[in-house]
C-alpha cells in the first residue's frame, strides 16, 4: 500500500517542482491501494492534495475532460460549461462536480485547471482546438510538464504539435452547435483538427514515440505501487516530435512500421 507522501515523494522525482504548470492524463486506480482512501472519492482528494503540496500555491495542475460534443455522434451538439462531464476523465470530472478549478470553453477538449495560472490558461480560448491560443499553445508557451499518471508518454498536446507541423494525416474539420455558460446558450462555431474514421492506418499509436523519448531521455520514468509516473516537457517534446517526424512522417500513426533512432 502507498500512502501520500509516497505519492508527493514520486512527482518530485519526476522532475515536478514549486510554480510549475503540469497537464495530466491519469489513470489513479490503477496505483493499487491508497493508504486513507477508501473509495474513489477519497483517492482523487488524496491525489489532489499531493499535487497541491509539491506544485505550491503558485502552480497549476491542467486536467482533461474531453466531452467532443460538436463530434458527429452527438445528435445534440451541446457543451454545457458546467455540466458535461467526461466518459474517461474521473480527476477533472469530480472538480466539474464539486465546482472547483476554471474550465475552458473548448466543446470538443475541454479542460480543467487548478492553481495560479488557472484562469489565465483557460481564459477565452481558442475556436480552433489546436489552434495559437488553444489550451495546447499556451501549456508550450508555459514550458509546462506532461506527468501522466499509469500511461506512457503520449498525450493530446502531440496532437497539437502534428497540426503545428502540418501532417499529412491530420486535416481541419469546422464544427457547430451550442455552449451553455450558467444556463445561457450561445451559438458556436469551432475548428477541430481530426484523423480519418475511415481510414485504419490513421489511428493514434503512441508506443513508438514514447520508447524513443524514454531512449533520448526525454521522458522521466518513475514506478509508483503498481504503476507509473512519467514525465516530460513540453517544449523539449516538440523539438523531439518534430525531428522524429522529419524521419518519419507517420510515427504516432498506425502506419507506422519500424522506428530507426
Amino acid at each position: 500500500m502507498i500512502t501520500k507522501g509516497d505519492i508527493i515523494e514520486a512527482l518530485r522525482s519526476a522532475g515536478l517542482t514549486a510554480g510549475m504548470t503540469v497537464f495530466s492524463h491519469a489513470n489513479i486506480a490503477f496505483f493499487g491501494p491508497v493508504a486513507g482512501a477508501a473509495n474513489m472519492s477519497e483517492l482523487i482528494d488524496i491525489m489532489l492534495a499531493a499535487f497541491k503540496s509539491v506544485l505550491g500555491p503558485d502552480g497549476t495542475l491542467v486536467l482533461p475532460v474531453f466531452t467532443y460534443s460538436f463530434s458527429s455522434d452527438k445528435q445534440d451538439g451541446i457543451f454545457d460549461l458546467q455540466k458535461s462531464v467526461s466518459t474517461t476523465s474521473g480527476l477533472g470530472n469530480w472538480l466539474i462536480a464539486n465546482g472547483m478549478g476554471r474550465r475552458s470553453a473548448d466543446p470538443m477538449l475541454s479542460v480543467v485547471a487548478l492553481g495560479g495560472s488557472a484562469d489565465s490558461l483557460t481564459r477565452d480560448i481558442d475556436p480552433i482546438c489546436f489552434g495559437p491560443r488553444s489550451i495546447w499553445a499556451r501549456l508550450y508557451e508555459a514550458d509546462a510538464t506532461i506527468c501522466n499518471l499509469n500511461l506512457d508518454s503520449g498525450s493530446t498536446y502531440l496532437h497539437w504539435v502534428e497540426r503545428e507541423l502540418g501532417v499529412a494525416y491530420r486535416s481541419d474539420i469546422p464544427m457547430m452547435g451550442t455552449i451553455i455558460d450558467h444556463g445561457r446558450p450561445r451559438a458556436a462555431k469551432i475548428v477541430y483538427t481530426g484523423r480519418s474514421l475511415a481510414d485504419p492506418n490513421a489511428v493514434p499509436k503512441f508506443e513508438h514515440y514514447h520508447n524513443a523519448s524514454v531512449a533520448a531521455g526525454l521522458s522521466k520514468i518513475v514506478p509508483l505501487g503498481r504503476g507509473q509516473i512519467v514525465a516530460q516537457s513540453c517544449r523539449k517534446a516538440r523539438d523531439f516530435l518534430g525531428e522524429l517526424l522529419e524521419r518519419n512522417p507517420y510515427i504516432l500513426t498506425a502506419r507506422h512500421e519500424k522506428l530507426v533512432v
